[in-house]
């Protein structure tokens, strides 16, 4: 086993949760940032139209990151806890059943590319106006997905590992790619949305080869040996990692659903203003979530590792400094959205009208964001041990069943300000019912040297 494996059972904890955290923070951070740039280069290159498009689109490019995430994570908590148990190539079959079921998927959203477009956006919400930018956008977007989700279920694997280094460098590379890219094609090219969507497809590309240069070209630092007896597709193998990933893909895809029926619902109760405003303020709403996941995704490994070479001490340890962490993070970052908002909207738009609807939305939108780290860090938990119907629960209770019958009944009272309401009160509600399962099994947080029972769902060796 290479010493980036080793280090997640004696490294010290702080430190090597640090080490994991920080790079992921980092890589995530700027993938939500240059989410921010694209869209304003596409409302100052195309307009407000475009950017009611992009919004509209986005719950299907959401479908897909829940795929491709789901699996990544599934894969990646197996990996974690056969490495601890010095299983490698129970580790290395586990990575090569992801990449083997993402490509199958890919696949058919090429398809779909060719047939379903219109249909789903015109259920998405799209109007007649918006129509043409979301299937420009959305088809370039579709023939890129292969790279785009073997790109990000590849990267949990590199974090089982310890490698968390690697995928921030190719992170950051597929950024800076996308950055150069995207305002070249639009304003240099004058190709539009297109050009917004293939600049994001570049880079994914680019993103891919770093990343299969790594495992399939370095095998000597890796642990995870991608041969042809990895490549043995194992049914039951793909359903566990499914189970256990599943609390994510539920989530993304809820939020998807939640997208649809918040664009609705802005149709019915506002228009193009209000469709812009909260494809705007979704852009935020990543860069506030994406870094506390950094500080998830640097604690998943450890936890995993230590679970299942049952050091619980170290286990416990990563789990309460990652709370730690994650709180005084969302907290900095609710603190700067709540006193310069119309700065932040005002970076998309001169327009008074998308600049007051937009700052007002915001405030609204994130008044207890600060709550986000506790939920996030205690669903990273159970997905790290392999707990999934607990995690699939939690992912449910904010979105699902919280977010969206607040969306669908408070516009009927308050209008679209409505709208705005339902996600600080889904918010409260979520993080209490996390709480309460944390509560339930304070001893794993809290007293580590008396928890001495293993999940049941844990992933065993074979």
């Amino acid at each position: 086993m290479n010493k980036n494996t080793a280090q997640l059972g004696d490294a010290p904890i702080n430190k090597l949760l640090i080490g994991l955290s920080l790079p992921a923070m980092i890589g995530m951070l700027v993938t939500a940032l240059y989410n921010i740039v694209d869209t304003i280069f596409v409302a100052q290159g195309i307009g407000t139209i475009a950017v009611a498009a992009v919004g509209i689109a986005f719950p299907v490019q959401l479908v897909l990151m829940a795929i491709a995430n789901s699996l990544g994570i599934g894969g990646a908590a197996i990996a974690s806890q056969r490495l601890g148990q010095k299983n490698l190539i129970g580790a290395s079959r586990a990575y090569a059943n992801v990449l083997m079921v993402v490509f199958v998927v890919s696949m058919l959203a090429i398809v779909s590319a060719f047939i379903f477009v219109e249909p789903l956006l015109r259920v998405f919400g799209a109007t007649d106006e918006i129509m043409p930018y979301s299937i420009d956008f959305l088809r370039v977007l579709l023939f890129g997905s292969p790279f785009f989700m073997l790109t990000m279920a590849s990267s949990a694997m590199l974090r089982a590992e310890g490698r968390a280094n690697y995928q921030m460098r190719v992170m950051l590379t597929t950024v800076a790619i996308n950055t150069i890219l995207t305002p070249l094609f639009i304003f240099g090219f004058d190709w539009g949305i297109k050009g917004a969507a293939l600049g994001t497809v570049v880079a994914q590309i680019v993103g891919s080869i770093l990343i299969f240069r790594f495992f399939f070209t370095k095998q000597k630092k890796t642990s995870l040996l991608l041969d042809r007896e990895a490549f043995r597709f194992e049914p039951k193998l793909v359903v566990r990692m499914s189970q256990i990933g599943s609390s994510s893909f539920i989530m993304q895809v809820s939020q998807s659903v939640l997208f649809i029926t918040v664009n609705h619902m802005l149709v019915r109760y506002g228009g193009t203003t209000e469709l812009a405003t909260f494809a705007v303020i979704n852009k935020f709403m990543a860069l506030v979530g994406m870094p506390i996941m950094g500080i998830v995704q640097g604690m998943q490994p450890i936890v995993g590792y230590n679970f299942g070479s049952k050091q619980f001490d170290r286990m416990s340890l990563a789990i309460k400094l990652a709370m730690r962490y994650g709180l005084s993070l969302s907290i900095t970052l609710w603190l700067l959205i709540q006193l310069f908002p119309r700065f932040w909207v005002g970076m998309f738009t001169n327009d008074t009208a998308l600049l007051d609807d937009g700052s007002t939305a915001m405030r609204i939108l994130f008044a207890v964001s600060f709550v986000y780290g506790i939920q996030m860090i205690i669903n990273g938990m159970y997905q790290s041990l392999a707990k999934a119907r607990v995690a699939l629960f939690l992912s449910l209770s904010r979105q699902t069943l919280y977010t969206i019958p607040l969306v669908l009944i408070l516009p009927m009272f308050f209008g679209v300000s409505g709208v705005w309401f339902a996600f600080p009160i889904a918010d409260l509600m979520a993080v209490l019912t996390a709480s309460v399962f944390a509560y339930r099994d304070r001893v794993m947080l809290f007293k580590p040297q008396e928890y001495t029972d293993p999940a049941p769902e844990a992933v065993q060796a074979k």
